[in-house]
């Protein structure tokens, strides 16, 4: 497992600053909590270790889970910075910026400190010689290039500017895009049940669905739910093949069903 799932970034913590000293901090506990964020389908995590590497630093950086989860993603197996994340980091530390362009041909913006002014961009040039454009089908570069183009510039420029704020992390963009996935091996527990029940999706499938139902994970699995397609508990990583390509084949068409059903109209 990468080294990078001990970084984070400027770790708040929890309501309660003793929250984890009043828990038990036995490695059982750790062990329960990682495999509680394992099995969630919160995290991205495809096996129980990476959730004791994260329950691990949770209570080392005295932060709950889900103030990790505001900055990180784990994407094939590495830890991805949101890129809203870098931003705040950036503005945090003093940078003010502003957007000159943001669409599917290019990402530029000026970033301002005290007398300083740096114009940084990202461009479908940029994005050619990386091997990311002519997009592939049914990729997020081929679905939302202007956001994809916006996330590469954000990480640029903080790994410019500031690379004590992503130390040593890519955005999730850049994750999905150049880091191979790892085999998906099954959850070894006595007591829980795999985190990947179905074993026909592919990772490129799993990929393409988190950059599809991520923002709308919530009603996603719940529609799922209702219609027997996942397990109570499980999340849309575990639909079958067939399932996954027919979300893919009509994304938006899916995303409206699942928001119909968690808004029902009133009668």
């Amino acid at each position: 497992m990468s080294s990078n799932l001990l970084a984070t970034t400027q770790p708040q913590p929890p309501v309660s600053p003793d929250f984890y000293s009043q828990a038990c901090t036995s490695l059982d506990a750790v062990k329960t909590l990682g495999e509680w964020m394992a099995h969630s389908g919160l995290f991205g995590l495809t096996k129980a270790e990476q959730g004791y590497v994260l329950a691990l630093e949770c209570i080392a950086s005295q932060q709950t889970p889900l103030t990790w989860k505001r900055s990180n993603h784990v994407i094939n197996g590495q830890i991805a910075m949101k890129s809203e994340a870098m931003l705040s980091g950036l503005m945090d530390a003093g940078w003010d910026i502003e957007w000159v362009q943001f669409d599917a041909q290019a990402a530029i913006a000026d970033f301002c400190k005290g007398q300083k002014k740096i114009r940084i961009s990202f461009t479908t040039e940029d994005a050619k010689l990386a091997g990311l454009l002519p997009a592939k089908a049914g990729s997020g570069w081929q679905k939302f290039p202007a956001a994809m183009m916006r996330a590469r510039l954000v990480s640029l420029a903080t790994r410019m500017l500031d690379p004590r704020i992503t130390q040593g992390r890519y955005c999730v963009e850049e994750v999905a895009d150049f880091f191979s996935p790892s085999p998906t091996p099954a959850v070894t527990t006595t007591t829980r049940q795999t985190v990947n029940v179905t074993p026909e999706p592919t990772f490129s499938l799993v990929e393409k669905l988190e950059q599809i139902l991520e923002p709308h994970s919530d009603i996603a699995n719940a529609f799922l739910v209702s219609k027997n397609l996942i397990k109570e508990g499980k999340n849309f990583r575990d639909v079958s093949t067939k399932v996954a390509n027919i979300i893919l084949a009509d994304g938006d068409g899916f995303i409206a069903k699942a928001k119909a059903f968690a808004n029902p109209p009133i009668e």
